[in-house]
């Protein structure tokens, strides 16, 4: 009898211990799998927010200084559509029609470029937040630097002028971007346009045909930086996959 109730009690004890790790195991397995999909979550916000408008603006600034380039190697080291002003004063003094018109190619390019440098600094600013690895940290703030450092090379675009041209076209109180039309009316204001001169000045010059490895070193940046941007995303080749779309075999 006694041995029956033994027993009795290490089966009880079993099914009980049992109980409590299976419990305890199931607890553990959902709580990995909510920290995975938390952390999956977290860096598809990164990848929505930081990295894709990013590597957007790359390709297009990429398109446009390649496009820039093939035409001044083209014609006599010269493209016209820049060159409808000679000078970031007269910029000031131009129309509505003009941004439109005669103007759009040089204002267009110049918009473009000032959003490359408001995403840039944005992902220096939170890269903190991004919560990537020590590795490609330190790779991602690198690219940044050197990219920096070519748009500012020749008496470019300076250091602390890129982030302000950004931030300039950032409207804080509806948290986006300015469009292209108000883009143009923050020109006409020669007062706000002085921020913009360096960037008016650098495609004037590609225009004149000067400066040409600047921009050359630019590109080359600009393509490395989307190549690992790329891998971080998990996308494919942004640059290669809009030239397929463009139909375009290579600048």
């Amino acid at each position: 009898m006694e041995q029956q109730q033994v027993q009795e009690m290490l089966t009880a004890i079993i099914s009980a211990v049992t109980s409590v790790l299976v419990v305890l195991v199931t607890y553990s397995l959902n709580s990995y799998r909510e920290a995975k999909l938390k952390e999956k979550r977290d860096y598809e916000r990164v990848v929505s927010t930081y990295l894709n408008p990013l590597r957007l603006s790359l390709v297009e600034n990429y398109f446009r200084l390649s496009e820039i380039l093939a035409r001044v190697s083209e014609s006599d080291r010269k493209h016209e559509a820049l060159l409808y002003v000679d000078n970031a004063e007269e910029v000031s003094e131009k129309s509505s029609k003009w941004f439109n018109n005669h103007g759009c190619y040089l204002i267009s390019s110049c918009y473009i470029t000032a959003r490359l440098f408001y995403y840039l600094d944005k992902v220096r600013i939170d890269l903190t937040y991004l919560k990537l690895s020590q590795k490609d940290d330190t790779e991602l703030i690198s690219q940044v630097t050197i990219l920096s450092r070519f748009f500012r090379q020749g008496y470019g675009i300076y250091y602390l002028l890129q982030p302000s041209i950004g931030n300039d076209i950032y409207l804080a109180s509806e948290q986006r971007l300015m469009t292209y039309r108000e883009f143009c009316q923050l020109l006409q204001n020669p007062e706000a346009r002085v921020w913009f001169d360096r960037l008016l000045n650098f495609y004037i010059e590609m225009g004149k045909g000067e400066q040409l490895k600047r921009s050359e070193d630019i590109l080359s940046a600009i393509q490395n930086m989307s190549l690992f941007l790329d891998k971080l995303a998990g996308g494919g080749n942004s640059i290669q996959e809009r030239l397929e779309i463009e139909g375009i075999s290579s600048f």
